[in-house]
């Protein structure tokens, strides 16, 4: 996700603390874009395939990608329509026999049919301790963000279909994304991550899907755009490491695709993925929320 504006703080180690800042600007009023933040179903209809949300401060918040990542949080602000503020452990010791804590906000702004949200994810102290877990959230919510507008300015209060397989290998990530934007991949060539925002892309798959639309983020091993040809659907292909392996990920969020279609898509990608990367087994999910 590209969000219309984006900072963090300066990684030198004089510096305290370090937080990611992003605002976005959106076309949908703020009742719509809080219920796809603060309730389950919402969660499900941009963000991770399975959620839920315990609307109280000390409620549970669980954001889930099956077999792969799931983020735990604690309600600390609740302040609907307005102000959202979790809570959960980071990966760094505390010296007491804990983890170091880690918050997100989510602040909303506007009236009628226009949201100004702002994103804030703070409380990563100068170690280098802090540096994977906050370069991470730094890539991924500019991504995330992208199809949190997709939803609510295009589809809102439809629910969400995924076709989703990802892969977890010992090849080097650049390696890995060549041989994923590849022939026997995507056919769309790593020059794909030169993408502008807003920018047409077209490729044929070598499964001969065409996928073709809007580019939105694109930066070295990662692209995300808007498939005009599956009905506006979120595409986002990435290979990134992940703690000491590699995780290519193929990714389909559509609102108007039958449930047939995108399983037959994310069993070509299962295949596929386990064709590319044969000395290690690729997982897929997938659900209709």
């Amino acid at each position: 996700m590209t969000a219309d504006n984006a900072h963090d703080h300066d990684h030198d180690h004089d510096h305290p603390d370090r937080e990611f800042s992003t605002e976005l600007h959106l076309d949908a009023p703020r009742d719509t874009v809080w219920q796809a933040i603060a309730s389950d179903r919402g969660l499900r209809r941009w963000f991770a395939p399975d959620a839920s949300f315990d609307p109280k401060v000390g409620g549970e918040v669980v954001w889930n990608w099956t077999g792969h990542h799931r983020w735990v949080q604690r309600i600390e602000i609740l302040e609907p329509g307005a102000r959202l503020r979790t809570r959960y452990d980071s990966a760094v010791d505390d010296g007491a026999g804990g983890k170091r804590p880690l918050f997100i906000d989510f602040l909303l702004e506007g009236d009628g049919g226009s949201t100004t949200l702002r994103v804030v994810q703070s409380g990563f102290g100068p170690e280098a301790d802090f540096d994977a877990e906050y370069d991470g959230i730094s890539r991924g919510w500019p991504v995330e963000l992208q199809s949190l507008r997709l939803y609510v300015e295009r589809h809102a209060g439809k629910d969400r279909g995924l076709a989703w397989a990802a892969a977890s290998i010992d090849t080097p990530a650049d390696l890995a994304w060549q041989q994923l934007t590849g022939e026997q991949g995507f056919r769309c060539g790593t020059l794909v991550d030169a993408h502008a925002m807003g920018t047409p892309f077209r490729f044929e798959s070598a499964d001969g899907e065409v996928f073709a639309g809007t580019a939105l983020h694109c930066h070295p091993r990662e692209f995300s755009g808007i498939a005009s040809s599956h009905g506006d659907a979120f595409l986002r292909i990435s290979c990134e490491p992940c703690a000491d392996q590699t995780q290519p990920w193929c990714w389909l969020a559509a609102w108007d695709r039958p449930a047939d279609e995108l399983a037959a898509l994310q069993s070509r990608w299962h295949s596929m993925l386990s064709q590319l990367f044969p000395t290690t087994s690729a997982t897929s999910a997938g659900e209709r929320s």
